[in-house]
């Protein structure tokens, strides 16, 4: 219900369940929730939750998170701020400002659309372009890192807004400073891109690779490109929508090892399973070639420990991609963790391979957190 706080434009609901705004449809109830608009709607909150003595949590598109089934006792704010505008342009490519709320997906096909190269491999991804920073989303041989000039952002200490430029920002597999060093420090309000008019097809990984073998192109336009990367990805990748269930996408993260533990890792292949599970591990190797080690997909070891398909309550690994876990119907943040921790403590005691969980865990305790986390 609405209560009435300041007069001013900023609305303030208290008790909203945050299970709507999530991609998984888990989640309880935030304290107090807010959405974001404008810039003096942000300092509005921010000086409420400093007089109130309560913490911030920006819930973009719920996209990469696993809220507590008891919700947060915290001021949730909710970037509404939506928009694509073109800064500047020339012979080679464009730089576009996004709006931290703009859909990311809607962002991918409005670049199709103009004809501006980047990305399109990371088209038929959830959530807002904020959040797409925040873990610095890659798919298909594209990174939004790739592209990224700078990001603008407001300190929910201060108040103050700052522009970081891309090498301030920390990026890396699945990283940023908003997700390690600065988690929870700021509010992104927008990010500029450069795009390019040129074409740089990155076709390189299998799926894209044989998709356009199949159909006999070797110049795909951008919408070929996209409409062939969503096909793809519909098939591993559920969509989060109502009618096929939740999921907060990748579940866990993949694996980059050195030559000794790629090694250690065969022997223990060796011992578990037959020639022909390890000639698919040999080939997974010479697969995906990382310069900083050997990647190793961490679904095709819940496949290989016969997880697929696995449930606890109304959560289950998906059959088609099992690095995501669905809510297939009426799954708590319990349930999804208990089936997290049996897949993690099967892939250590069979490998001795620790795999991390890729969504932002909130509102849970330390007691909790170790309780679902921790090996044994």
């Amino acid at each position: 219900m609405p209560i009435q706080s300041t007069p001013s434009t900023l609305r303030l609901l208290e008790n909203q369940p945050l299970k709507p705004f999530t991609t998984f449809k888990i989640g309880g109830p935030a304290r107090y929730f807010a959405h974001i608009r404008t810039c003096q709607e942000l300092l509005e909150a921010l000086q409420f939750s400093h007089s109130e003595g309560l913490p911030i949590f920006v819930l973009g598109g719920g996209s990469n998170v696993l809220i507590s089934d008891d919700g947060l006792d915290a001021l949730v704010l909710h970037p509404a701020n939506e928009g694509i505008a073109l800064v500047h342009e020339h012979s080679e490519g464009v730089k576009v400002s996004v709006e931290a709320a703009e859909p990311w997906d809607c962002f991918v096909a409005r670049a199709v659309e103009c004809n501006w190269w980047g990305v399109e491999n990371l088209s038929h991804i959830p959530g807002q372009a904020g959040a797409a920073l925040v873990q610095n989303i890659g798919a298909y041989g594209q990174q939004i890192s790739d592209v990224l000039e700078s990001a603008e952002v407001v300190d929910l200490a201060t108040g103050e807004t700052q522009t970081f430029m891309k090498n301030a920002l920390g990026l890396a597999y699945r990283r940023s400073i908003f997700n390690t060093t600065h988690r929870g420090r700021y509010f992104i309000a927008r990010i500029t891109l450069q795009l390019s008019r040129k074409p740089h097809r990155d076709l390189g990984y299998s799926d894209v690779r044989l998709w356009f073998e199949k159909l006999g192109v070797q110049e795909p336009s951008l919408d070929q490109i996209r409409q062939a990367i969503i096909a793809i990805r519909d098939r591993k990748f559920p969509f989060p929508r109502e009618e096929k269930g939740g999921n907060a996408g990748s579940f866990f993260k993949n694996l980059i090892l050195n030559e000794k533990e790629y090694e250690e890792l065969e022997y223990r292949f060796q011992a578990h399973w037959n020639a022909q599970v390890l000639d698919r591990l040999r080939a997974i190797r010479d697969k995906f070639p990382e310069p900083s080690g050997i990647k190793i997909p961490t679904a095709f070891l819940i496949e290989v420990c016969g997880l697929k398909g696995l449930r606890v309550g109304g959560a289950q690994v998906n059959e088609a991609q099992p690095l995501v876990i669905l809510n297939q119907g009426g799954a708590t943040a319990r349930d999804v963790l208990t089936l997290a921790r049996h897949i993690r403590q099967t892939i250590y005691e069979k490998m001795g391979l620790r795999v991390d969980i890729e969504p932002e865990l909130v509102g849970f305790t330390s007691e909790m957190l170790n309780e679902f986390l921790a090996f044994e």
